[in-house]
């Protein structure tokens, strides 16, 4: 039989929640679709593509319209197929086999997913009992490492490091910085106007959360021109298709919608922790917290999160399990009342 590296035989293909469930707030997508008049406005532009050419392979007028949303140059961003391509070129060319990168504890896994199959080491740094980094204890692990990756806010956990905890870590560290922003529209907090300040920082960012284009896959990272001219020599000739980039450059110019949605998504976002709030403080023994969110999800940290996945599964609702915890994303009123009414079902003491 033909030997493989054990890096990939022992990989399993990733699995999501499959089936038919009447309520999903498994995979932090944006509960808004685009409206109607918009997908006419999308169909009119991809009949004008040449599908017998290939793609632009700079995306221009998709990073021209993230550029002009975000207020950033267009010298500085280059476009991804979703932030994962991103997260594997950076891993793959900007480091080598043998080379250290610190993650932590809990955050994205596909960090150390793409390290390991770079043959990458991964030193993983632990968060505290609350879940939150100890920015002394990061700076640390990154005096002997080539770089350090994780999510800002985070996720799973929802939680964030301000900005001038992000500026004590650029300020005391050589490596490179990459900070994964996918959920910053739902927060204050980016540094993405700093690429040009540190020549070590890049930042991702995502159509898949905020945007509502998870379909359509497409991410960018954001750095200074040097480093932006790194990762468009080392991304493939049109790792974006024609079509992703003209939904995203369509959508990413309706400037307004996004800002409303967002805005929704926020206000919904809370609503849903206060009302898990109220069932943390009801069930102490069952859930131990939640943590106020700076996403478009809440997580709550509890021994039971098995059972009680489950159990909602049962029930035709779909969230994300984690060893000690479930992560909810935010979705309509009405999943929300599926949800909760599942949950006090779940939870009361049974006879």
């Amino acid at each position: 039989m033909l030997q493989l590296p054990e890096k990939l035989t022992a990989l399993k293909p990733y699995d999501p929640i499959t089936g038919s469930y009447t309520v999903r707030l498994d995979a932090n997508e944006s509960y808004f679709d685009l409206p109607l008049v918009l997908k006419a406005k999308i169909a009119d532009r991809i009949e004008e593509i040449d599908f017998n050419r290939y793609p632009d392979p700079l995306a221009a007028p998709a990073i021209e319209a993230f550029a002009s949303y975000y207020n950033v140059p267009v010298d500085c961003v280059t476009a991804g197929n979703g932030s994962d391509e991103l997260i594997s070129i950076l891993t793959s060319c900007f480091l080598q086999a043998g080379s250290k990168i610190v993650t932590l504890s809990h955050d994205f896994s596909m960090y150390r997913f793409y390290a390991s199959l770079y043959e990458v080491e991964t030193i993983t740094v632990q968060k505290n009992d609350h879940l939150q980094i100890d920015v002394d204890t990061l700076i640390a692990a990154c005096q002997n490492a080539d770089a350090v990756i994780f999510s800002n806010p985070c996720n799973p956990t929802s939680l964030g490091l301000p900005r001038n905890e992000i500026k004590r870590l650029l300020d005391a560290v050589s490596c490179l910085v990459i900070l994964d922003e996918a959920y910053m529209d739902f927060w204050d907090q980016s540094v993405m106007d700093w690429v040009n300040a540190y020549d070590h920082l890049i930042i991702l960012r995502t159509c898949s959360k905020a945007v509502g284009l998870a379909a359509a896959r497409m991410g960018f990272a954001v750095t200074n021109p040097r480093m932006t001219g790194l990762l468009r020599a080392a991304k493939s000739p049109y790792n974006c298709d024609a079509i992703s980039q003209t939904i995203a450059a369509t959508v990413l110019n309706e400037k307004e919608l996004l800002q409303h949605c967002r805005d929704e998504i926020i206000v919904q976002t809370q609503r849903l922790y206060t009302a898990i709030s109220a069932l943390v403080k009801r069930y102490p023994a069952l859930l131990e917290t939640v943590y106020a969110p700076r996403t478009n999800f809440v997580f709550i940290k509890t021994a039971y999160a098995q059972e009680i996945h489950q159990a909602l599964l049962e029930q035709g609702i779909a969230v994300r399990c984690f060893p000690n915890g479930l992560r909810i994303c935010c979705g309509t009123r009405r999943e929300h009342t599926l949800l909760l009414n599942a949950l006090e079902n779940i939870l009361q003491p049974k006879d």
